[in-house]
């Protein structure tokens, strides 16, 4: 997948560096300074990147607008504000900046901590009032505590590593990080039911999806301490506010500390307004990432990320396409192509064949890749159905969306690696090789392939065997005919009197049907004026 970028579009307050960055880079780069909706949806349509924050809601009436649309960027980690789903069925590409907020994020984590633990914000208030009440705020140390980590990524890491340093004893759940990886920053990972009891402090830094809505919940309070103290600064509803609010009232949590709400900002007379107003909750309008030094830097970020994808050099921060990554290793590419040659090829044979079958039967689309090279089956899949998928949709068709879009044309899909070809019983030694099988009711199309010298090669198709293969480079013409010497006659004679000139000619062992894959120096504009009695035009792949 390739992403050719010219316009880009910064909807959000964004550092000024990020725009420089991409000027200098040859990028025309449109700041959007305060944008209503309605003329967002209507200057969309002109831009194949969209830079935002979080204060621009990229909903699916957005992409649906955004016709050249290949990119949202976030500046920033967290991903609420765009529709993934709906990005993904569009095949636009979705990218946030990872570590840019970490130690701000990290830091405002530790300074609620303390905060909480000293009544730092309500000692300071009454103070201003002119209230001397050290009796009131008395407080509690952090040394020989127990701090209970929900997210153990880049943040709930640096929030351990710098709350140890104050003698406070960290443990922490994380589903994709192992109990190994864990003690390496002295964390003892738990499950969620062993830290409930233990825990004095819980710092919640997962992101905001349906597994982890309302992760700290009316249950879970039951069984923590009644002096438990809960630190939200990740997103608004993973901790249950009402739950939250009702353990503060009956005195079975001790304190909450909130930099995020479930509604922002909080309205008078709603749940969150009312958690707010208690005297045991400290808060902060969303400031975690909100520091100079964050802005500067995911703004620098997710500059440098687009243009090293668009330079092919690496894929940081993708949220929605995890093959895309290995799309960029240059082995795989030569794979990529013939995957996706097979699958045009099948599609090209299936408008004639199976499209001619019962509209309710089930196609399935079947990939097997075989030998060293080809162990990646998903990305290959993802290859062989663009190829098939190709035309289907006016936006386009690539690795990102065309598992979404298989499913929902109706394609069943597998895909496996083997070792050995000797498994697959086929006429000719391949040790490397692609197998594509395509079938509804009890017809198949059934191809072959490989790649030579870095060149995607066809081999078979439905049994028969092109002898040395037919490489698929430059501009290919297939066709299906009779008997070889006549299709051929017929073939040249017609490419002649259209001053089409022949590179290569490929032709399968003489049998039952014959396939001629012919490379010609230009692409031909009307191929099916090429049929005959004698030769089908069956499809023309540009290389």
């Amino acid at each position: 997948m390739t992403l050719n970028i010219r316009q880009v579009l910064i909807s959000d307050p964004v550092d000024p560096i990020c725009s420089q960055i991409l000027q200098d880079y040859g990028m025309n780069v449109t700041y959007a300074r305060q944008w209503s909706k309605e003329r967002l949806l209507q200057e969309i349509q002109n831009y194949e990147v969209l830079i935002v924050r979080s204060e621009t809601k990229v909903t699916d009436e957005v992409l649906a607008a955004a016709s050249k649309l290949r990119l949202v960027g976030r500046a920033g980690t967290g991903l609420d504000n765009v529709d993934i789903s709906a990005a993904t069925r569009r095949g636009v590409l979705v990218m946030n900046t990872p570590g840019g907020n970490t130690m701000s994020a990290a830091e405002h984590t530790c300074a609620m901590i303390a905060a909480l633990s000293r009544h730092i914000p309500q000692a300071c208030a009454a103070l201003k009032n002119g209230i001397w009440d050290r009796k009131t705020y008395m407080g509690n140390e952090l040394h020989g505590k127990t701090l209970a980590i929900l997210g153990l990524g880049r943040i709930g890491r640096e929030v351990a590593i710098r709350m140890q340093a104050f003698g406070m004893k960290t443990i922490g759940y994380d589903p994709v990080i192992s109990k190994e990886s864990a003690a390496e920053f002295r964390v003892d990972k738990m499950e969620l039911e062993e830290i409930w009891p233990l825990a004095d402090y819980i710092s919640v830094h997962t992101p905001y999806m349906p597994q982890t809505h309302h992760l700290i919940n009316a249950e879970s309070l039951l069984h923590c301490k009644p002096t438990v103290r809960i630190i939200n600064i990740a997103r608004g509803g993973i901790v249950d506010e009402a739950a939250l609010l009702d353990a503060l009232i009956s005195d079975r949590c001790k304190g909450a500390a909130l930099d995020v709400f479930v509604q922002e900002p909080p309205k008078e007379g709603t749940t969150t307004w009312q958690l707010i107003q208690h005297p045991r909750v400290i808060c902060t309008p969303h400031l975690g990432a909100s520091t100079v030094e964050a802005q500067e830097r995911v703004a620098r970020e997710i500059a440098e990320q687009l243009i090293d994808l668009v330079e092919g050099r690496q894929a940081v921060g993708i949220a929605n396409a995890p093959n895309l990554a290995r799309s960029m290793v240059e082995r795989n590419k030569p794979w990529m192509q013939l995957a996706q040659a097979l699958g045009y090829l099948a599609n090209s044979l299936a408008e004639g064949s199976l499209h001619r079958r019962s509209a309710d039967a089930e196609t399935t689309v079947q990939l097997i890749c075989c030998g060293e090279g080809t162990e990646d089956v998903n990305l290959l899949a993802s290859s062989a159905l663009v190829g098939h998928l190709n035309g289907m949709k006016a936006n386009g068709i690539n690795i990102i969306n065309a598992a979404v879009l298989a499913r929902d044309a109706g394609l069943v899909t597998s895909a496996q690696h083997i070792n050995s070809s000797k498994d697959l019983s086929l006429r000719e030694d391949l040790e490397k090789l692609l197998q594509l099988t395509v079938t509804r009711e009890s017809y198949s199309i059934h191809l072959i392939g490989s790649v030579q010298g870095g060149n995607p090669v066809l081999y078979a198709i439905n049994d028969c065997w092109f002898p040395f293969g037919a490489t698929l480079s430059g501009n290919v013409l297939l066709f299906n005919g009779k008997q070889p010497d006549t299709t051929l006659t017929a073939l040249v004679g017609a490419l002649a009197a259209s001053s089409i000139g022949v590179s290569a000619l490929m032709c399968t062992r003489p049998g039952t049907s014959c396939w001629l894959a012919l490379r010609t120096a230009d692409n031909f504009k009307n191929p099916q004026q090429l049929n005959g009695p004698d030769a089908t035009f069956i499809a023309q792949l540009v290389f």
